[in-house]
């Protein structure tokens, strides 16, 4: 039986903008989804996803069924506690790896679940600037910055459906840097996704209880 591997990695919340707190509120949604046109991962879906819309080569590509992805925020000053800290959002359990989005598609119809926003098919058009954190700096439209996601589709097409083992939105677990040194010895670099041992994906699921 092939290895499961336990990643660690993170993403920016809507909640970590001026213009993501304005789209939580105009639209009631959970703080703690991604910032971006294309949710990632869209933890929202039945069957969270994840795709390389985000870091290319350095994560998805990587993933096999059965790995798990810890999904942390970046850090920063989030309600609820009074410093700098990061929050545990999810663990997602790989279910099925696809080779492109359209196959993903065709999956996610069959279960007559609606489309993940990071599935990049032409039915599938990105989300509304006033539902994201606000448009990355380095894009002059939104249609730029779609753009960009989708040739990284192009050049790294595979789609992974996932498990939520744990997911909190709206309130996730706080962690410290006291207890990230705890955890791993050091604060982690995640934009290469690393891989974490057993006990560490433990120690922080172990939050959610």
């Amino acid at each position: 039986m092939e290895t499961m591997n336990h990643f660690l990695t993170s993403y920016q919340p809507l909640v970590a903008s001026k213009e993501g707190r304005r789209a939580i509120e105009a639209y009631d949604l959970p703080p703690y989804v991604d910032y971006s046109c294309r949710r990632e991962p869209d933890f929202e879906s039945r069957y969270p996803s994840i795709t390389a819309i985000c870091r290319a080569s350095k994560f998805a590509p990587r993933l096999r069924e059965g790995d798990i992805a810890v999904y942390i925020t970046k850090k920063g000053m989030y309600p609820g506690h009074p410093e700098s800290h990061w929050r545990v959002t999810a663990a997602l359990k790989v279910i099925r790896r696809f080779a492109s989005h359209r196959d993903a598609a065709e999956w996610y119809e069959r279960q007559g679940v609606a489309l993940p926003s990071n599935c990049v098919v032409r039915e599938n058009p990105p989300l509304d600037l006033d539902h994201t954190g606000g448009r990355p700096r380095n894009f002059r439209t939104d249609a730029q910055w779609d753009g960009a996601y989708r040739k990284r589709v192009r050049e790294n097409p595979m789609l992974l459906a996932c498990d939520a083992l744990h997911l909190e939105l709206d309130a996730p677990p706080v962690l410290t840097s006291e207890c990230m040194l705890a955890t791993f010895g050091k604060v982690p670099g995640t934009q290469t996704p690393p891989r974490i041992t057993r006990s560490q994906y433990l120690a922080l699921a172990d939050r959610f209880s």
